[in-house]
């Protein structure tokens, strides 16, 4: 989450510095979009890590419980 923080600072550094510097419309606008991607697929990213990161966690829960049943029953039996 820190890079993507540091990234949304420079992101919006540097749109200020176009729309400060770039006076020609449709250049601006094009070079403004570019960043939108970037930002969108930073996120994106962030989702996907996020996703990523929840599913390995439940799987490894998952993991131990099942396995501490399968315990409980081996020595029940």
């Amino acid at each position: 989450m820190q890079n993507v923080n540091q990234f949304e600072r420079h992101r919006a550094a540097l749109e200020q510095c176009i729309h400060n510097s770039v006076h020609d419309a449709e250049t601006r606008n094009t070079m403004l979009a570019h960043i939108g991607q970037m930002g969108a697929a930073m996120h994106a990213e962030e989702r996907t890590a996020d996703a990523a990161l929840r599913t390995h966690h439940a799987r490894g829960r998952t993991g131990s419980i099942l396995g501490w049943i399968l315990g409980v029953k081996e020595c029940a039996a």
